[in-house]
């Protein structure tokens, strides 16, 4: 393979991984405070920051633990050993499918599911946006295109890769999927641009510059040269490379958030990366840099916004923001060093760094306005743009003020008038508090807009910009750091578009801000999906612009009638896109050849959905939002009442609902079951399993009725929960137990703190009585005597080993054997997280344990063979063929044919799913189909093989026996030996909550 096809590959694996964003608000409180979630009714959905940081543990200690190390020529060697990996079908023959249906499930390839997109009217306790899809960073328009409805546009998704559509702008737009070739799949995107000499050629850049996400961080930049068809990567060893910072803190990681090409000279592109700018002078083969703006490089250097003008006579300007957020985290621990924020100007060089100067200071204007009730500064207030001296906000036990003397600026955007490269416009994020009811007195509010007409020379402050001030059916609201930007009207340079959560319409010398979509207000549905990313105008046109949010993308034919008092009317421009995050889901029984099957899942930023097909699925098609918020875990009961199926659906807090009846439809009826676990330190996404039943030989669910069906659930936390209940007329809180005993037993090493938690627990698939837990710090665990309903009665074994042959990472996907003899003689797997280099002694990432009695003793073997050195987040055996496991990961999914070798061999299974991170599999009652669930790209199906075509079985290796405690019915979790010393990042405490205001209407 050569090196542009490796590189390029390795791009697209690692781009799956980047960007996995929590959602942004939150629907229910847990004791450290309100979460980052999708938006949900009568929610208080401040204080972002605290939620924030408690994802970024999770996410960094996923990939970390237990160095806290990161780096990324890890991906880069990972993406050596997946290309010398072969790609295959898994074997044997389709028994169970029936091949006489001519639209039959393919048995070569996935079939996509969807949701193409999600319907959100008819929604339960959500806000209805009509459809929605994954969050959009970036939008670009093709120059050349003028005409409604064959304009040409391009998406950028946060995992999805970039999106196509030719037939631009209307409600009836469709767009395609351009980056699906199988080395650069489902790249997270954070900017699109189009040379503007050019308009064949693309750039992308990779990574998610939004400081709330959690990724490996950029491996390059996407450049096609003929309108999307193909792609080569660019600089995957410049913008890929570590992010350099102190022992003991967390990994960071290197983002490419602008992309911009020279309009005099398109052989010359500037990137903006959070570690400064780069430049390029032949296309993107070469680059130069760190290329700093100034001249403090002890502080960030994010560049958030860049512009390149053509002055006239040849010449090019450059100016960039640098606005890194002002407030860190744990994870992101330097986020306080904004000295350098301000504006800075550069003439285009021919080579080597531009040399560029400061153009914001209190002298020529850069200061606040008028003082407002609910913004902190007083009219003319300095904001010391660019004097290198740092608010250094602690990232715990702020107060909510910065000293005057210091840099006041967070994140800023800016854009100039595409009619007059003089008028120059910079947005900022406040890192001070505003007091005023939207903010809720927390960091990350609108600070304000400034506006020059001499091309920096001198600025004046836009009032009604002052977050205090912003009012219609808006308000302001924290989370600028996240969702911030500009347009200026192609035509008239004194009219000017911003978004935060929603998008405002202002004048220049305005005084009033009118926000024209409305998201959190008004009657359903809304206008506008909420949490803006990115505006677009159709080159020269000021009734054309499209905007990318996280409900993906809109749009409006009108926006030249905006003013202060009147708002465009806007469409849904979602068709065809495919991008929802799933984290977990479940389909029916007999999936594959029953008459209207059905699946469930539940989504980052996007709720839980449901769907029944009318037949066979054949492709992706819409889905209908059931519960509301972020959507987590979904299960469904395969057998049902008799006249329905029973659906489960989580979301935010660890909530749980469940509906009997007409579950996919519009408006059904869902209802909270939660149990007591909602008390417990628990995983943001809560994981939950229902036991299916229907494996020949093993136990097996009442028939239809109610009571009936299967009602056997459990829930993990740091113990685990259960019910038997879940198939009753009536399902409560009360309906739930601790399986534990004793009651109050800790599953967990407890070494992450609050992060140490179960991060998945399964049902065996054919016993009831048994199932598999694993940890966020590395613990397996196999319990036995469940399903009683009653509290105490399971007998739980702690399998571990001391991670003498489990490495101590965690464990994110497990699974029993459906085809074990025995209840009391299960077989289990282990996929393992983080990377081989945090672990050296014990590496590997999927493990199988097998057990005597009731584990009374357990062997494990390493089965990890070929594949690469990525984490496994999920693992399942086929009920049909026990030799025969798939493993899905941060780069899709790869299977094997024999397990019971020593060192199984395991291929690429790539035919019809992208490279997408897959965080669950589930396989129906009746075992036909298996279901993935990816991060970034929806649902798959696959009919499952039998065990006819299979290899013959290959004697294994026999590893140690590790003795594990006596089982009894009142097993607790034994001591064992330490593991031998690790270094381990420090553990913090959650971020205590700030003060919050009523929730919002």
């Amino acid at each position: 393979m050569n090196l542009r096809r490796l590189l390029a590959l390795t791009l697209g694996l690692s781009g799956v991984t980047l960007a996995i964003l929590a959602g942004k608000d939150g629907a229910l409180r847990r004791p450290s405070g309100p979460e980052r979630y999708m938006p949900v009714p009568g929610s208080d959905t401040r204080d972002e920051a605290s939620g924030l940081a408690e994802l970024e543990q999770y996410w960094h200690n996923r990939l970390t633990f237990p160095t806290g190390r990161f780096d990324p020529a890890w991906l880069r060697a990972a993406a050596a050993q997946h290309a010398r990996m072969a790609t295959g079908v898994p074997a044997g023959q389709h028994l169970k499918l029936d091949l006489a249906n001519p639209n039959a499930l393919s048995t070569t390839n996935f079939t996509a599911l969807g949701p193409q997109p999600e319907r959100m009217t008819g929604c339960s306790g959500c806000y209805d946006y009509t459809t929605t899809e994954g969050r959009v960073n970036a939008i670009a328009v093709d120059p050349t295109t003028t005409v409604n409805g064959s304009i040409v546009a391009y998406a950028g998704a946060v995992g999805g890769g970039v999106w196509k559509t030719t037939n631009c702008c209307s409600a009836s737009t469709t767009w395609t999927v351009v980056t699906d070739d199988p080395l650069i799949s489902t790249t997270s995107i954070d900017t699109v641009t189009i040379d503007s000499s050019n308009h064949n050629t693309i750039y992308a850049g990779t990574g998610d510059l939004n400081f709330g996400s959690f990724a490996m961080g950029s491996q390059g930049i996407l450049k096609s040269t003929d309108a999307g068809a193909t792609w080569t990567v660019l600089g995957a060893d410049v913008f890929g490379m570590i992010y350099v910072q102190p022992p003991g803190e967390f990994p960071q990681y290197n983002a490419v958030g602008k992309v911009r090409v020279d309009p005099n000279n398109n052989n010359k592109v500037v990137a903006g990366t959070k570690q400064g700018l780069y430049v390029s002078y032949d296309g993107g083969t070469n680059w130069t840099g760190p290329c700093l703006t100034n001249n403090f490089s002890t502080q960030r250097q994010d560049v958030t916004g860049l512009e390149l003008s053509d002055m006239g006579g040849g010449t090019t300007r450059i100016i960039a923001a640098i606005g890194t957020r002002g407030f860190p985290t744990y994870v992101q621990y330097d986020l306080g060093k904004n000295g350098a924020n301000g504006l800075y100007t550069a003439t285009m060089a021919s080579s080597g760094c531009p040399s560029f100067t400061s153009i914001a200071s209190n002298a020529n204007g850069f200061v606040f306005g008028n003082q407002v009730a609910g913004s902190p500064y007083t009219t003319g207030a300095p904001m010391n743009a660019g004097n290198g001296t740092p608010c250094d906000y602690p990232i715990t036990g702020g107060t909510g003020t910065c000293d005057s003397s210091t840099n006041q600026l967070g994140r800023i955007d800016i854009a100039v008038a595409p009619s007059d490269p003089n008028y120059i416009y910079a947005q900022a994020q406040s890192i001070v508090w505003n007091s005023n009811g939207g903010c809720g007195s927390t960091n990350g509010c609108q600070l304000g807009a400034w506006a020059s007409t001499d091309g920096g020379t001198s600025w004046t402050y836009m009032e009604g910009s002052q977050g205090g001030a912003l009012s219609d059916c808006g308000f302001d609201y924290p989370q600028n750091w996240y969702d911030q930007g500009i347009a200026v009207d192609p035509n008239n340079p004194d009219r000017v578009f911003f978004d935060t959560y929603d998008v405002w319409f202002a004048t220049r010398t305005g005084t009033v801000w009118n926000d024209i979509t409305c998201g959190y207000s008004g009657g359903n549905p809304r206008p506008v999906h909420v949490d803006q990313h990115a505006l677009g105008f159709v080159s020269g046109s000021s009734s054309i612009l499209v905007l990318g949010n996280d409900g993906g993308v809109h749009g409006t034919t009108n926006a030249d009638v905006a003013t202060q008092t009147n708002d465009p009317t806007w469409f849904n421009m979602d068709t065809g896109i495919n991008t929802i995050e799933f984290y977990s889901g479940d389909i029916s029984g007999n999936f594959a050849n029953a008459a209207s099957p059905q699946a469930s899942g539940g989504a980052q930023d996007n709720g839980s959905s449901s769907i029944t097909f009318s037949g066979t699925p054949t492709g992706p098609v819409q889905w209908q939002l059931g519960v509301g918020g972020d959507g987590f875990y979904s299960r469904i009961d395969p057998v049902g009442t008799g006249s329905s199926l029973r659906f489960f659906q989580g979301n935010n807090g660890g909530a749980m609902s469940r509906c009997v009846s007409n579950c996919t439809n519009q408006f059904a009826p869902w209802s909270g079951v939660s149990g007591g676990w909602l008390s417990d330190t628990r995983s943001f996404v809560t994981p939950y399993d229902l036991f299916h039943g229907g494996v020949p030989g093993g136990d097996d669910c009442p028939p239809a009725g109610v009571p009936g069906g299967c009602g056997h659930l459990v829930v993990g936390s740091t113990r685990v929960w259960e019910t038997i209940a879940g198939g009753n007329a009536t399902m409560n809180g009360a309906s739930w137990y601790v399986t534990n005993n004793p009651t109050t037993q800790n599953m967990t090493k407890q070494t992450l703190g609050n992060r140490s938690f179960i991060n998945q627990v399964k049902y065996s698939p054919k016993y009831q009585s048994v199932a598999i837990v694993g940890t966020n710090d590395a613990n397996v665990w196999i319990g036995f005597s469940l399903g009683t309903g009653t509290q105490a009665q399971a007998n739980w074994v702690d399998v571990t080993g001391n991670n003498t042959i489990v490495p101590l990472r965690p464990v994110l996907g497990i699974a029993l054997d459906p085809t074990v003899g025995a209840a009391n003689l299960p077989v289990g797997y282990a996929g393992v997280g983080g990377f081989n280099a945090n672990t050296p002694t014990t590496p590997g990432h999927v493990f199988q344990v097998t057990c005597t009695a009731d584990c009374g003793s357990f062997t494990w073997a390493d089965k990890t063979g070929n594949l690469p050195d990525i984490p496994v987040d999920s693992i399942i055996v086929n009920p049909n063929n026990s030799q025969q496991v798939y493993a899905g990961t941060d780069w899709g999914v790869y299977y094997t044919d024999d397990i019971t070798v020593a060192s199984p061999t395991w291929q690429r299974f790539e035919n019809g799913i992208p490279h997408a991170m897959v965080w669950d599999m589930q396989i129906d009652r009746g075992s036909t189909t298996l279901s993935v669930w990816t991060r970034s790209r929806g649902a798959y199906a696959y009919p499952l093989p039998g065990g006819g075509g299979t290899p013959t079985p290959t004697p294994t290796s026999t590893p140690t026996t590790t003795p594990t405690p006596t089982a009894t019915a009142t097993a607790t979790a034994t001591a064992t030996a330490t593991p031998r010393p690790t270094p381990t990042p420090r553990v913090a405490p959650t971020p205590r909550p700030r003060p919050s205001p009523p929730p919002r209407p």
